[in-house]
Order: C-alpha cells, then structure tokens, then sequence
C-alpha cells in the first residue's frame, strides 16, 4: 500500500500540468541523490505542448508559477520564491546566470527535446545549496545516455507551424554499437515576428486609477505604466466676475493670466480709478484654478499586437556516452543562442515633455556554452556501491541592446564538480555524501553597467541519510558550505546615492540540515512532514549592485553589509487514495530571518526610476496546495482522468518597520495569485486528447511601491490539445504523430499579478500549432 500512497503523492503532484505532458508515473524515478518521497517533487515529461519558456512549462504544476517577464523570458516561481532563491540546473549542474539576477534575461532552453523537468518545493539547500532555500528545478536534456538504448539507431524529425506562436523544427537522433559506445545529436531552432494579443497592450488601469479620487498622482503606477502622468494647475478665467481694466491697458505688470481678472467692479492704481468691465466669461461659483490631468505614454500602446516581441532560439548539442562493467562515462558539448524583444518596455524613462517617439525599444541577446562530463562508477571503494562525478564548464553571455545599440553585457563563466558517493544499504539505512565546488566569475561592459566585475567560490561537503521501513520511511540531511565573493578591478563606478562607499570582499558560511517522515495511516490514508533549516549568501546584485537597472524598473543600490538569510521552513501533506481517486493536501510555513528584498527609499532619480535599497527583514512566506485526481476506465470508450487543484501562497513581512510598512507595505508587492485549475485528458489506442483550465483569482493581498499596488482583472486560461499516432507504411518510418494544440481559448487579457511587466506586456492570445513528430 505504501507504493500506492507514494503514487498518489506524485500524481497529485503533476495532476494538472498541460494535457501535452507525459505525466505518466512510470516516468518518475525516485532515487537517493535525487529526492526521497518525503520531498515535494514533481516530475514534468514533454510531449508536444508549445512552451516558450522554462517557467512556462511548470506554470501548471500547482505551487509554481512563471515570472512571466513578457512572452520570451519566464523563469519558475515556487511558493512565491524565485531568482536567487531557486535553483535551476540542467542534468544536475547550474545553469544559472544573469537570469536569477536580472528578470528579462531568459533561462536558456530547448522546448522541443527536453526530456522531463523534476520541481522540488521544498527547501533544497542540503543538496544544491543556498541558491535552493526556495527550491529546485533541474532539466534532463537527455543529451547523454545513462544507460544503451533498445535500438542500434532512432532518428527523431520535429516540425511545428504556428499561428499566433512559434514557428520551431527539430532533428534528434541516437546511434549506438549495442555494446559501449551511445551518441546522441540533438539541433531545433525556433522564431516568431511577433505574438497578437486581445486588446491594448497597456492595462486599462493605466488610463484609469493613475490619478487617484483623494487627489495626485499614483506615481508608483505611473512608472510601471511607462506613463507621464502629471498634475498642471491652470487659472479658471471664468472664476472671477470682472476684467481688470488697469492690467488690460497695461499687460506688462501682469504675473500671469489671473493678474487680468479681478471680483472688484473698479479698482484704483497711483490715485486714478479704473471701471472694471464684465467677465463675459464669468461662472459663478467656479474654482480659481482647474487641474489639468497630463496623461502621455511613455512607451506605445498597443492594439491587437504586441510591439518588440520577436524571439529566436537555437539549440546545437552533442552527447556520448562509454559504457563498461562498473558503470559509465559521458561528455556533451551544449550551445544555446536567443535573441527577443522586450515588449512595451523602453530602458530610456526619458524626461517630461520629451518626444517620447525617439525612444529605443530593448532587445536581449543570449548565448550558453556548456561543457560537462559525467561518469558512474559501480564498487568504486569498499563500503561504497556507487560513485557519481559531475564536472561541466558554463559560459553564459547575456546582453541588453537599446535599439542596435549595446547597453551592457555581462558574462557568467563557471566551473562546477561535484562528487557523490552512496554507501551500501546497512539494514533500513541508505544515504550519501558528497562534496561540490563552484568557481564564478562575473565580468561586465557598456555604458549602462549596474554589477561590477565579481569572482565567486563555493565550496561544500553534505550528506543525507534515509530510514526505509515497511509503512514508513525516515530522512535527514546537512550541509555545510562556504561563499567568498572577490571584488575584480574594473571600470564600475558606484552611484553617488549607493549604500556602498567601497567594494570590499565578503565570505559567508552557512549551515543548512533537513528532517522528513512519511507514514502509512491505515490502508487509505498518508502523511508526510519536513522541516528544514536553510541559509543562502547575498548574491553580487544584494551585495553590490549600483546604478539604473532598468528590468527591475529601479535605481538599484546594493549593500555589501547584508547578512545571510536564515529560513526555517516546516511542510506537512496528507494523502489519500482509493480505487483510482486521489488526494493531497499541503499546508507549509516558511518563517525567514534577514530576508532580502528591495525596499523603495521613496524617491526617484535623476531619469524618474524609484530609487531601491537592497534591505532586510523577518518575513514569513505560508501557503496551501490541495488537489484531487480521478481516473476512470471507459472501457471500449478508452481512459478518462479527471483533476483539479487549487493554491494560495502569501508572503508577508514579520513586525516592518515604519518606513517598510509605508513605502513597500506588509506583503511582498507582485506575489502569484491564488488560482483554481481543472484537467481533463482522454485517451483510446492511437487518440489522445485533453483540455485544461486555470482560473487566476484578482489579488487580493498587495504590496506596495509607496503607493499601493493596483490589482488586475481575474482571469481563466484554457488551452487543448489532441494528437495521434498513425502506422509507419515503411519499413524506414518507426512511428508518426500528429497533433494540435490552442492555448488562451478564450482571448483572454491575462496579466499574472506576479509578472513585472503586467501593466504594459500581457501575455499572448488566442494561439494554436500544429505540428508533426515522425521517427526513423
């Protein structure tokens, strides 16, 4: 029953993600350096739905959501938790880069080969560090071969039209000698001019609550609108019932338009009477002074079509993999190259009154480089039944242009190795240990520079250990890691309002450990707790960053004082299943000391951008994820499986003090809304179809950026997709599937409330693809 129970657990887990998914369960593999079934993992298996982005294709799982910073650059928000708080890897390296600093930056992807994606929500600092104290997602690129595949050779030809979406083509393929010897090639490419959208591409907030009913301006609003908003306080010539005859005959001692009126029927100037005619224009009872309300975009708004929101992607890898007796050893070679648009997003805030029609749209340009070799090695030591090496080279190049022009660049070039040993199972008792080190460094260019030139070293030893017995099962894990950030010469500047007078170094030391159970309650029922214990260094951006940084639409400033956060998070699921219905409930609460966050100074500088401190407080982020699932045998009719699930997550600061309650509130301002979602998916033989819905509630708990946020519209996303598989006619062709997907059914106007860009950039609307996937 216990097998059961886990099942259960991780089909809950995945219940809703996109109909395209194969989230079969056989494609879930459990294993110690992994998770255990303690952890909230999810795995996520890619079919054929059209993702764009990383954070796109996990956006269905429930707890995770996308950042959705415009349609080309979404990373995953778990619980609230992103950036430097999530770590994201790709065959159990990091992958990050400028994208956990710097939103608009995409997290290099491949949405048409990537095998499965694996989301651990809970804390997982204890295996991937700091960087994990949100969670982790890791990415099987399935590049290399872990084990000899069935055939000597399998080719893979990938052909997507879009409409309203990507257009993408793709070429996989394995050969292998059936023996030692596995290769695998894997190229797709992917472009779109621009995506349409329902309606204008700035909120009709925008137009609407900019100048609020008690008076001024909503300058926070106006920012995140790109909008000149202001207040011009112009004479009312009807107010006054008389013309001012003295100024009438003597204009050049007026001080302006109200020195020509005056309430006085005469009026005596250096002892000579003047006879004040009638205001022709005069309404009594008018006000002295009208307001006039300016309202000028900054940026475009659009209608029907997104503005600069082109995108390109390529994707060129190369994989091999020798196998022996005691195991194997594999080297892959990665490339990545993007280029999109930024959309209704302009990094000049250019000043009031100027033609705003010179402004110069941003484009990001992106480039990976990876270099990994990885090795398993059966026995290697006694009391040892496995050893695991991982070591890979990161080159990471992201650039921001302004129209053709570079604004900056920055690359991350990183070396990663880690070792991983599994000792042999002594009774109930199984676990490992392994030590990891990590070199980066940071290196920067362009006049628009807001990092300076940093090298960082990690370097930590952990160990989990697991407790299986029968109905119940019993882990816990520590690590211990240090960080040293190295300040390199360079050319930066800090800016004459940072929090910095002097880049120095900074090293931390942290210390993180985990406890889990799972429990069988009676035949039906389980539970599973964890409570964990996690610490993760400021980042360069937390410790040094100085000057505009126009994706985060703020003046920026660093604080190299900044301590290291401590979050103490506890997280409890309750299971059910019985003849094919399936239930969970999680509840959890994260409780941080010295979170990190930017907190507005309520000030702007010298180009309008709200100027940010890096500050920090004791924050708790608490939430609730329920879901339920029912499969149903249909008999001739085929296989239907129902789901539905629902979450909630508030992340709010712990006693603020007054200047945070005032300019940035209690709750952390864009925080992912609560959402309700249901599934369907039908399959008969070669037949395979499913709809799905996700409902995003209006927020109803706002931070605030001086002025309180302003919330949007609720809004329902529903999307499909149907596929079938035909019979090879040749004894070349191994297989062939045809399918169809449409996202955003509805057209809806969708503007997470967690996306930054959700004022100016909604997401795409009504979509479809067709495609065909034929093997060889």
């Amino acid at each position: 029953m216990r097998q059961h129970l886990l099942a259960a657990a991780v089909l809950l887990s995945v219940q809703n993600v996109h109909a395209a998914d194969d989230t079969t369960l056989p494609t879930v593999k459990v294993r110690a350096d992994k998770a255990s079934k303690i952890d909230s993992i999810v795995i996520v298996g890619n079919a054929h739905a059209q993702h764009r982005t990383l954070g796109g294709m996990l956006e269905r799982v429930p707890g995770v959501q996308s950042s959705a910073f415009g349609p080309n650059a979404g990373a995953p928000v778990i619980r609230s938790l992103t950036g430097n708080r999530v770590q994201v890897l790709e065959d159990g390296q990091s992958i990050q880069g400028l994208n956990a600093l710097s939103g608009d930056i995409a997290i290099p992807f491949d949405p048409l080969f990537v095998r499965s994606v694996s989301v651990n929500k809970s804390s997982d600092t204890v295996r991937h560090g700091g960087n994990a104290i949100g969670g982790s997602v890791d990415v099987d690129s399935g590049i290399l071969s872990r084990k000899m595949e069935d055939t000597d050779q399998e080719m893979e030809l990938v052909l997507r039209q879009g409409i309203n979406a990507a257009d993408a083509q793709g070429f996989r393929m394995n050969f292998n000698n059936q023996r030692n010897i596995s290769t695998n090639l894997q190229i797709s490419h992917q472009r779109i001019s621009h995506y349409d959208i329902p309606g204008n591409s700035k909120a009709s907030v925008c137009d609407s609550q900019l100048f609020p009913p008690a008076g001024g301006i909503n300058s926070g609003l106006a920012d995140a609108c790109q909008k000149e908003a202001r207040i011009q306080q112009i004479y009312n010539k009807a107010s006054q019932p008389y013309i001012d005859q003295f100024m009438t005959e003597n204009p050049d001692w007026a001080d302006g338009a109200f020195s020509f009126y005056t309430n006085n029927p005469s009026s005596v100037w250096r002892g000579k009477t003047y006879v004040n005619p009638a205001n022709p224009a005069y309404v009594a009872g008018t006000p002295s002074y009208i307001q006039n309300k300016i309202n000028r975009d900054v940026t475009p708004n659009y209608r029907g079509t997104l503005g600069n929101s082109y995108f390109r992607n390529s994707h060129l890898a190369a994989g091999s993999t020798y196998f022996f007796d005691r195991g194997y050893v594999g080297i892959s070679v990665d490339s990545k190259d993007s280029e999109y648009g930024v959309p209704g997003f302009s990094m000049e805030n250019l000043s009031f009154g100027s033609n705003y029609e010179k402004g110069r749209p941003v484009g990001v340009v992106l480039k990976q480089n990876k270099y990994t070799v990885e090795a398993n090695l059966l026995d290697p030591i006694p009391f040892f039944e496995s050893a695991e090496l991982r070591v890979s080279h990161v080159s990471n190049t992201s650039g921001e242009l302004l129209g053709a022009t570079k604004a900056n660049e920055y690359s991350f070039d990183t070396y990663q190795a880690e070792v991983v040993l599994d000792h042999r199972r002594m009774g109930p008792v199984s676990g490992l240990v392994g030590v990891s080190h990590r070199s980066r460094d940071v290196t920067g260019s362009g006049s628009l520079r807001y990092l300076p030139d940093v090298g960082t070293v990690t370097n930590a030893v952990f160990l989990k250990e697991t407790l299986d017995f029968d109905g119940a099962s019993f882990d816990a894990g520590f690590r211990h890691e240090r960080v040293e950030h190295d300040i390199r010469k360079s050319a930066f500047k800090i800016a004459r309002n940072g929090a910095n007078s002097k880049l120095e170094d900074r090293s931390f030391v942290l210390n993180s450990y985990n406890v889990g159970g799972f429990v069988e309650l009676g035949r039906l029922f389980g539970v599973k707790a964890r409570y964990s214990s996690s610490q993760r260094a400021p980042d360069v951006n937390e410790l040094y960053a100085s000057n505009a940084h126009y994706s985060v639409m703020a003046q920026e400033e660093g604080n190299q004082d900044l301590k290291a956060e401590r979050a103490r998070n506890a997280e409890f699921t309750l299971l059910f299943n019985n003849r094919g219905f399936d239930m969970s409930a999680t509840g959890y609460v994260m409780r941080y000391e010295n979170y990190l966050y930017q907190g507005s100074s309520g000030l702007q500088t010298a180009n309008r951008l709200p100027l940010k401190y890096w500050k920090q407080t004791d924050t708790t982020v608490k939430g609730f994820e329920v879901g339920v699932s029912q499969a149903l045998d249909l008999g001739r009719y085929g296989a239907l499986n129902l789901s539905a699930f629902s979450d909630l997550v508030k992340n709010r600061a712990d006693r603020p003090d007054s200047l945070r309650a005032h300019n940035d509130g209690q709750y952390l301002p864009g925080m992912p809304t609560n959402r309700y979602g249901a599934n369907i998916v039908w399959q008969k033989a070669d037949w395979r179809a499913g709809v799905s819905s996700t409902y995003y509630d209006k927020q109803k708990y706002l931070g605030k950026n001086v002025s309180e946020e302003v919330p949007l519209d609720a809004f329902n996303m529903v999307d499909f997709q149907i596929s079938r598989q035909f019979r090879p006619w040749s004894s070349y062709v191994t297989g062939i599937e045809v399918f169809l997907n449409g996202s955003n059914l509805l057209d809806a106007d969708a503007r997470p409330h967690n996306s930054p860009l959700k004022y100016i950039a909604p997401l795409p609307g009504r979509a479809f693809q067709i495609g065909v996937t034929i093997r060889l």
